[in-house]
């Protein structure tokens, strides 16, 4: 028996190993696990994001901030995924052509990144912003910086301009280099001048009062 079996057994092991089993040339159905990370997508690039300078109001009457006029109605936003903010000085720029304010909004530093704990609160603090109740409205005679909380969307940016100053007003723009601080409209964006900044610049931890 034990004759019998050795070369039955070596003609099985032959055929496990014949380059003609499917086995050996068909490849797997499904491909191996990668060990890689997903890689995050990219972010906008930061002249993008965050301009040299805001966009100023053509309305020579404006206030210098952005449009004048308080908004009519809330906005609607989309939550953001990611965020970052910008600080933006007031610097002289001297008398504009159309007679309006004689300064510009100038980058301060680099964009920083509104961390991923903080973006719940964000997204709560641009949740209720408002109309001003001028009933209750208190402003400070000051200037100061402002803030660009920007963060990206399907549609393109949504850019929230917040006064470190007066009545912390927010105004919105789909474009920070192009469109300026509340003149928007479309998206879930409205005109004018919002209640709620200071909540915002709590929310990702900037401003004087941070």
């Amino acid at each position: 028996m034990t004759g019998l079996l050795a070369p039955l057994l070596a003609l099985t092991l032959a055929g496990c190993g014949d380059s003609s089993s499917p086995r050996a040339t068909e490849p797997s159905e499904e491909p191996a696990p990668s060990s890689q990370p997903p890689t995050e997508s990219a972010a906008p690039p930061i002249d993008e994001l965050c301009p040299a300078r805001l966009a100023l109001p053509a309305d020579p009457d404006a206030p210098g901030s952005g449009t004048s006029g308080d908004a009519d109605e809330a906005p609607s936003l989309p939550t953001p995924e990611q965020a970052w903010t910008c600080r933006y000085d007031p610097v002289d720029a001297g008398q504009r052509p159309e007679g309006g304010p004689g300064y510009a909004w100038v980058r301060h530093g680099e964009p920083r990144v509104v961390g991923d704990a903080d973006l719940d609160d964000l997204a709560e603090a641009l949740a209720h912003l408002a109309p001003f109740d001028d009933a209750g409205r208190m402003c400070t005679t000051d200037l100061g910086p402002r803030w660009l909380v920007v963060y990206p969307h399907d549609d393109g940016l949504v850019g929230v301009v917040v006064d470190d100053f007066g009545c912390r007003d927010v105004r919105l723009t789909d474009d920070p280099a192009e469109t300026p601080p509340g003149a928007a409209e479309g998206d879930g964006l409205v005109r004018g001048a919002l209640d709620g900044g200071a909540a915002v610049l709590a929310a990702v931890g900037v401003g004087r009062s941070s």
